[in-house]
């Protein structure tokens, strides 16, 4: 016999023998009534020998005892030590059962004790197939069975009806029957969570779907030792906050520096399987252990549920903790409960790094270098995400990229998984070399880069977010005309300061639908802010007009549109890029909450001679005829102009099977300039050959004088 039967038999020693006797009285009576003996095909069921041999034998040696007053007798005394048996004892203290109900469930949970009873109860049952307690036998045994004042058949029979306590608490369960029969045949059985807790088992019920499970477990008593310890008063914690595992790992904290074991119910399990809360519930009070509710990032119905459960949870006197994106977020049911509301925020920067530098640590990775404080200050990551990001560098290739980038990498990627699924990244792999602007205008990028570095110093460590209306963002304004280099620009200030860049596509945003425009732009910052990424608007000017004069229903909400976006951009905490190319069709209100404004303007010649000279990487086959000067000089173009010039070019040489040359550059150019009115491009490079007294210049005029398309056609 296994040490572990040998323990639940030892526990439930006295409730076995008063058990035994109780059986052995009642099949007594229902032999001294024949009632057993009238059918003799029976015993090919379940024999007379075999109820006696499994039966301990009890009856007196004297003739003129009364042997079921003499088991009566010995079930009274046993009873009242049961009162006292330290697992039954349990249901009294943590489920306040009354002492018929414990007796019931005695009965019930024999089965799980010891397999003997089954033929028993079959036996006693009339029929093989019920090896379960029925209302019938609950009756039949409890009759006369404690001491005191004996409970009559009606009032047992009460503690199994459907609204009985034993019920609705779900600590016995109806067997299943297929065909309707009297009341009286109703079998029950014991829950497993309450089979489990007594029999000092893991508590957990087989049916709770995959989402409920224990987060720490606690080694318990089955019942205190000291029954005279107060109950624990009931409890409500909320935990609000962004990052849904930073959540729960604070609720397992929680937990632990109370010593309470922690079951996890998603909110979400509560809608599709009503039955977990009420297993959960039981499995709760049974081990005293907190429920934690996950209730973040749920629809209203599914936190109007979760709100339902806490209340009947911590009715109960069990502590819950319910985790939510936001108070506001769980109604105004939540109003009415007593509760403590605890928002969890992210850890500050010199938290990050302490983090940083532990799990760099653990992962046997020298933390040396300021680079360190930088990874703190730039990706705000929870404490989980930054160990995982340390171990994953930790496996990474000897060949790999160095340990820096690898660990920016690490970083991104755990901080824009949710910005991802809403905006585009832009990939980009272009510095600070790359970008031809004036002066001023490189300067200005450079100090709106080193802001974005600088925040949190600013913002947190030298209080300036006070003023800022406690809110950690950076506004940048780029306006110009197409081409002129903003998303270049920006892509720059991004690799520059180790961040990702997400362009906001306006046509997944902008909804002709009233209230669309602003779920839409909500969830864009809500995730937004869960990340470190730069947010980038191209073509601001279409989703931040001007508001005008309200004349009908269509300006009005485009004007509640624009203003919703301008708050949702004052309170947002990261960095957000504007670009337009028509600034002044922009809402006023922008310019006064921008804290970086640049203009792009068209590049001069001097700028447009070195877009040109830098628009060819080294590999690219370039014939000695290109004059750059004069393409600079002679075409006012932007830089988006020219790299599609030079790629125009380059397609048209590549067919040639020849280097780029002027001729091909000028059909390029005569393209560009006759859609845009300008047809006198070839006329203006000719002048300029001549002027040079190039001689092979009415050679190459003869060839072009006859393109083969119109648009093509010199003037």
């Amino acid at each position: 016999m296994a040490d572990g039967v040998k323990s639940s038999f030892e526990r439930f020693q006295v409730a076995l023998d008063w058990l035994d006797c109780l059986i052995e009285r009642e099949v007594l009576r229902l032999r001294g009534r024949y009632e057993l003996s009238l059918d003799e095909l029976r015993g090919l069921y379940v024999s007379d020998a075999r109820v006696d041999a499994l039966l301990r034998e009890r009856l007196a040696a004297e003739s003129d005892t009364d042997p079921a007053a003499t088991l009566s007798a010995h079930a009274r005394a046993l009873h009242a030590r049961l009162v006292d048996t330290a697992p039954l004892g349990l249901l009294r203290e943590r489920l306040a059962l009354r002492q018929a109900e414990i007796d019931v469930v005695c009965l019930a949970l024999a089965l799980e004790v010891d397999l003997r009873y089954e033929p028993l109860y079959a036996y006693l049952n009339n029929d093989a197939l019920r090896k379960y307690l029925t209302i019938d036998l609950a009756c039949r045994l409890l009759a006369d069975s404690s001491s005191g004042d004996t409970p009559a058949r009606d009032e047992i029979r009460a503690l199994l009806a459907p609204r009985s306590r034993l019920v609705t608490l779900g600590v016995v369960e109806a067997v299943p029957s297929a065909e309707r029969r009297s009341s009286l045949h109703e079998g029950f059985v014991v829950a497993p969570v309450v089979a489990q807790a007594l029999l000092a088992l893991p508590v957990a019920d087989p049916r709770w779907p995959p989402e409920v499970r224990w987060l720490t477990r606690i080694e318990r008593p089955a019942a205190r030792e000291r029954h005279d310890q107060p109950r624990r008063r009931a409890s409500l914690h909320v935990l609000s906050g962004d990052e849904a595992r930073e959540l729960q790992a604070r609720a397992v904290e929680l937990a632990c520096r109370h010593d309470l074991p922690l079951i996890a119910l998603p909110a979400s399990a509560l809608v599709r399987d009503a039955e977990s809360l009420r297993s959960v519930r039981l499995a709760a009070r049974l081990v005293e252990a907190a429920v934690v509710i996950d209730a973040h990032d749920t629809g209203e119905e599914v936190a109007a549920a979760a709100v339902r459960a806490a209340r009947e949870l911590a009715s109960d006197a069990t502590p819950v903790i319910l985790l939510t994106t936001g108070r506001a977020a769980l109604g105004a049911a939540l109003a009415e409960v007593p509760h403590r509301h605890v928002e969890v925020e992210p850890p500050r920067a010199d938290e990050r790094a302490a983090l940083w530098v532990t799990s760099l640590a653990r992962a046997g990775i020298d933390a040396e270098g300021g680079w360190v404080e930088h990874l703190a200050e730039t990706y705000a990551l929870t404490a989980a995400r930054i160990d995982a990001a340390a171990q994953s560098v930790a496996l990474r290739e000897p060949g790999d990229r160095c340990l820096r980038h690898a660990l920016e990498g690490e970083a991104n990627a755990r901080t824009n998984e949710a910005l991802a699924r809403l905006a585009t990244r832009v990939v980009r792999p272009h510095d600070w070399s790359h970008l031809v602007l004036p002066d001023p205008a490189l300067q200005q990028l450079r100090e709106i880069a080193n802001a974005i570095e600088s925040r949190d110093r600013v913002y947190r460590r030298w209080g300036m977010g006070e003023r800022n209306g406690g809110h950690d963002g950076l506004m940048i304004f780029f306006s110009g005309a197409s081409g002129t280099g903003k998303t270049m620009a920006a892509a720059v200030i991004a690799n520059s300061v180790g961040l990702e860049l997400y362009r906001i596509d306006l046509a997944s945003v902008v909804s002709k639908y009233i209230g669309e425009t602003e779920k839409n732009l909500e969830r864009i910052f809500t995730a937004a802010h869960r990340s470190s990424a730069i947010l980038f608007f191209d073509e601001a000017d279409a989703l931040l007009g001007r508001r005008s004069e309200i004349k009908d229903a269509h300006d009005r909400y485009a004007n509640i549109e624009v203003a919703y976006l301008l708050q949702k951009m004052e309170e947002h905490d990261g960095v957000v890029i504007l670009a337009s190319n028509l600034p002044k069709n922009l809402d006023p209100a922008f310019e006064r909450r921008m804290h970086y404004l640049l203009e792009f303007a068209r590049p001069n010649a001097v700028l447009r001679e070195r877009l040109w000279r830098g628009m060819f990487p080294a590999a690219t086959p370039l014939d000695d005829d290109i004059d750059f000067r004069f393409l600079a000089e002679r075409f006012e173009t932007t830089g988006g102009v020219i790299r599609a010039i030079a790629l125009d070019a380059a397609f048209l040489a590549a067919a040639e099977r020849s280097s780029i040359t002027m001729r091909h550059l000028m059909r390029a150019m005569t393209r560009r300039q006759t859609k845009q009115g300008d047809s006198g491009g070839w006329a203006r490079y000719r002048e300029h050959r001549a002027a040079a007294s190039e001689p092979t210049i009415a050679r190459r005029d003869a060839v072009d004088a006859h393109p083969t398309s119109a648009t093509e056609r010199p003037s």
